[in-house]
């Protein structure tokens, strides 16, 4: 069974369409990008993934159950949006009881149930702090320690490390890709960065709404016979121009 899958997924706002037969999987245990400009459809995808859009045609599918089972399906991830969503007057604590407390848990059991993320990405000193005090990185770090309380199968991402610094970025996708590796969890990292792609991720490669290539990232450098990401985004958004 893949963690998160769809299938011919068309969106059209009023007579536009956005997204053109959208098909690709995420098996389990895989850090899978979704890589676009902007105005590629990433966005629209996210906000179906999410429930802020409903589903139109296809299927979209997360651990077995179809997006519309909304409870069952969306009870399995995570989500971290692109736009903050910390309350910055609260502490890094109480925003993390808060959204503990949202899904069922008490206190002790919102810090236990992150305990181990809260160590792994340094945040165990800052839980009294308020939030308007973090620099940006520590901020983004809250949401994705905040997004785990649950013990999501799958987390979504959206353009998580935008504005952050070089070395904020790469802290955050080496966390999470060790939380790949250690943990029963797959991840769908959505971003126009293509220095984010490493050659072990699984890939699909969005452009004006279709997916124009989806594999294993060092299968498709092979197969187009491309030593990086940059050469292989052009050289495959030139030939569906053409």
């Amino acid at each position: 069974m893949n963690r998160l899958e769809l299938k011919n997924v068309n969106f059209k706002y009023d007579k536009n369409l956005v997204l053109n037969n959208v098909s690709f999987a995420i098996p389990n245990n895989t850090f899978f990008v979704l890589l676009g400009l902007n105005g590629a459809g990433k966005s629209t995808i996210f906000s179906l993934l999410t429930r802020l859009l409903n589903l139109q045609d296809g299927e979209i599918m997360i651990s077995g159950s179809h997006i519309k089972e909304y409870q069952k399906a969306l009870s399995s991830i995570g989500v971290v949006f692109q736009e903050p969503t910390l309350d910055l007057d609260l502490t890094v604590r109480q925003n993390l009881y808060y959204y503990g407390s949202l899904k069922g848990l008490s206190f002790k059991e919102t810090l236990v149930s992150i305990e181990s993320e809260l160590k792994s990405i340094g945040l165990e000193s800052k839980l009294d702090v308020v939030t308007k005090e973090l620099n940006g990185g520590h901020r983004r770090r809250v949401e994705i320690v905040r997004a785990l309380i649950n013990k999501p199968k799958l987390l979504l991402l959206d353009e998580a490390t935008v504005g952050l610094d070089v070395k904020s970025r790469f802290d955050i996708l080496k966390y999470i890709r060790q939380l790949v590796k250690e943990t029963d969890l797959s991840v769908l990292w959505i971003t126009h960065l293509f220095d984010e792609v490493e050659n072990s991720d699984g890939l699909a490669i969005i452009k004006n709404g279709s997916i124009i290539e989806s594999s294993n990232v060092s299968h498709i450098l092979q197969k187009h016979e491309k030593s990086s990401i940059d050469d292989l985004f052009d050289y495959l958004t030139k030939k569906v121009h053409k």
